[in-house]
């Protein structure tokens, strides 16, 4: 069966071709070991094929190579025939597609109303609103009737009005901070069986569990009130909730629990907090007060915790957390935050459209999932495209 991906043959690819044409295999033979359509390999060898020169060769053609396979290179006579000798080469066949190709992509193919309608409607959302490329493809698709590599290429021409420094992916991340062995971290007798490794093995017999990455995020260190985010990710929609604490403590997580399990239902938590990943920091060291009921004392959730110093067990909340950094820069106190202001900063953030979700968003995969009365539980709302604001001035 043919994919429609990687419709481009790779260097590979015309290596194997050459072989079977030395075989003298016909095209469609060399189409299913490749997996091309057989016009694609015609093509392939025609455009490709060039003449070698002999000096004992004639100026007669070959009735031959004007019909498939179009060249010689598995006839049985071309040791003693004098007649012109058409060739296919790998080699020389990729670097004739690799020149072409570089010569196709230095071409500006924009029109100058084109860059007018971009710079009028994409640029503000992507220097004002910190609007992705992907989130401006989706949105406007009518606008950019080209490839995202295009799109880099004529920011980096200076074409348009956006700037490498408005594309945030392209501006590096600081260096790590090296890891500070002095912080407190959770009793390892609370983690008895409740291991990564643990983890693996619930998530091996139950697959289609819903998992829920769980870490905070702080302002200014010891800021007034000393407030924090506790933010929860949800895997399978990739929806992220955020709710303020005063402090980073283990009493204020477990409040917030407590009011979830009050707003949702036990029914309801218990579906959608089956399993919950975390770091090792001690305002998670009180597992108990999160997976159980507190009134009746049954389990409701499994909780378990990544191992020392690997935040990438839970990367997929890690790299959403650069969202907030977009809103609330490192250093940005929270002091002046609330509720509220988490609820708009996180219908915003799953607004955007994802990748790795069709170009979905969360928010609609999650309303699918969960239900819409859900999410209005969680005071997520709908953020039109053009609408989504993820820069400092949303919270102001």
């Amino acid at each position: 069966m043919k994919t429609p991906k990687h419709k481009h043959l790779t260097f590979e690819d015309r290596v194997t071709i050459q072989e079977f044409l030395n075989l003298n295999v016909n095209f469609t033979n060399i189409s299913k070991n490749i997996n091309k359509d057989r016009r694609t390999i015609a093509k392939e060898v025609y455009k490709h094929r060039f003449l070698r020169k002999r000096t004992s060769s004639t100026s007669t053609e070959c009735p031959i190579i004007m019909k498939a396979p179009y060249v010689c290179n598995g006839c049985p006579k071309k040791s003693f025939c004098n007649k012109q000798r058409f060739s296919y080469d790998a080699a020389v066949a990729h670097n004739e597609y690799k020149r072409e190709l570089s010569e196709v992509r230095s071409k500006v193919f924009i029109t100058k109303e084109q860059v007018s309608d971009i710079n009028a409607v994409i640029a503000p959302l992507m220097k004002h609103k910190h609007h992705s490329v992907n989130h401006v493809y989706v949105s406007h698709p009518e606008l950019l009737p080209f490839s995202k590599s295009s799109f880099y290429r004529y920011v980096d021409l200076g074409l348009l009005d956006i700037k490498n420094i408005d594309l945030r992916r392209k501006v590096k991340f600081k260096v790590k901070k090296e890891y500070d062995s002095t912080r407190h971290k959770v009793n390892p007798t609370i983690k008895l069986g409740r291991f990564y490794s643990d983890f693996k093995d619930y998530t091996e017999l139950h697959p289609d569990a819903s998992v829920v990455e769980m870490d905070t995020v702080i302002g200014t260190s010891g800021g007034k009130g000393g407030k924090c985010f506790l933010t929860l990710f949800f895997r399978k929609s990739n929806l992220m909730l955020v709710f303020l604490m005063p402090y980073k403590k283990s009493e204020h997580v477990t409040q917030v629990f407590t009011q979830l399990k009050s707003v949702l239902g036990i029914k309801v938590f218990k579906n959608l907090f089956e399993v919950i990943l975390t770091d090792n920091g001690t305002e998670f060291s009180s597992p108990l007060e999160i997976e159980c009921d507190l009134e009746t004392g049954e389990k409701l959730v499994n909780l378990f915790y990544c191992d020392p110093n690997c935040s990438w067990q839970k990367g997929a909340l890690e790299k959403n957390h650069t969202y907030i950094r977009y809103i609330l820069p490192k250093g940005t106190s929270f002091a002046g935050l609330t509720q509220k202001d988490c609820e708009l900063m996180s219908s915003h953030i799953n607004a955007v459209p994802r990748v790795s979700l069709n170009n979905s968003t969360p928010f609609e995969l999650a309303a699918i999932l969960m239900g819409k009365d859900v999410l209005d539980k969680f005071n997520i709302t709908r953020i039109d495209y053009d609408d989504i604001d993820l820069s400092t001035r949303l919270l102001k």
